[in-house]
């Protein structure tokens, strides 16, 4: 991955302050979801598609120490070549942002355009990722590239149904733009990860996951931060460790929004993500 902490800064295309806008934009798409490396759970892919665009994040490890890493961009159908079947492609560049510490005062992130990230969605539970970093970022001889093959997470861990409300995708309190919250609701139970910034102000994640049925209208866990996993897409795969981190509380309000509270301590107020084109 480079001798250099490249991630100690982050990535997140910042989250654009808009409102909520009608349910047939927010129907979420077949290709969206929780995507992960089967057999070595501890990294993942989270993925909305609305319309001809999608927003990806990866939550990854370098040296042991857990980072994200984001892009935004288009989609198109997959066409049938070299014996792939027909499905989704997305591309988009990567984003690194250097952001405010949780629990600290807010200040706009900043910004480096970093390398690129594809993703072929062969069907709608197996798809190929693909992420290039430059080499006049990393300051290197050659960009360093990172391949993967991705499963559907959600439905090997709770098999069911997709909860049918649009509580599924992506979530950000436009007082924080640059932070942001991935849920899914399946087969009775929600898993949602926390991209915010540590205390360096780089990349820093959390995940929760907690029961949660289609007439539940919130849902608390304890938050854990994981540590000392291999990066996506190597082959010498080590498990990471978690210890817990707090908790949160989640509340869907009547109008669409919802009130994140964590550990008592602040109070986000959520609402959908919506895409600047949608």
């Amino acid at each position: 991955m480079g001798k250099t902490r490249f991630f100690s800064t982050v990535i997140l295309l910042v989250f654009f302050q808009v409102s909520i806008l009608s349910s047939s934009v927010l129907a979420y798409d077949k290709y969206s979801g929780w995507w992960y490396v089967k057999g070595k759970e501890g990294t993942g892919v989270s993925v909305e598609v609305q319309g001809e665009q999608a927003f990806v994040a990866i939550f990854d490890y370098e040296f042991g120490i857990p980072f994200w890493i984001s892009a935004f961009g288009n989609v198109e159908e997959l066409l049938v070549e070299r014996g792939k079947p027909a499905g989704l492609s997305f591309s988009g560049d990567l984003w690194l942002w250097n952001g405010w510490p949780l629990g600290t005062d807010y200040f706009a992130p900043t910004g480096w355009n970093t390398g690129t990230m594809n993703i072929d969605f062969l069907s709608e539970s197996s798809a190929e990722l693909t992420y290039s970093i430059s080499k006049e970022f990393l300051q290197g001889d050659e960009d360093v590239t990172v391949h993967a093959n991705l499963d559907k997470f959600m439905p090997d861990i709770s098999p069911g149904d997709l909860d049918p409300r649009e509580i599924n995708g992506w979530w950000y309190d436009p007082q924080y733009d640059g932070m942001g919250f991935f849920v899914e609701a399946y087969g009775g139970t929600v898993f949602m990860a926390w991209y915010h910034y540590g205390s360096d102000g780089g990349p820093w994640w959390w995940s929760c996951y907690s029961q949660f049925s289609p007439t539940d209208k919130s849902f608390s866990c304890g938050i854990d931060e994981w540590s000392g996993g291999s990066p996506l897409g190597w082959s010498n795969y080590e498990k990471p460790t978690a210890h817990l981190a707090g908790n949160l509380g989640f509340t869907l309000n009547h109008d669409g929004t919802a009130d994140l509270n964590w550990m008592d301590h602040q109070v986000f107020h959520l609402q959908r993500f919506i895409y600047p084109n949608n």
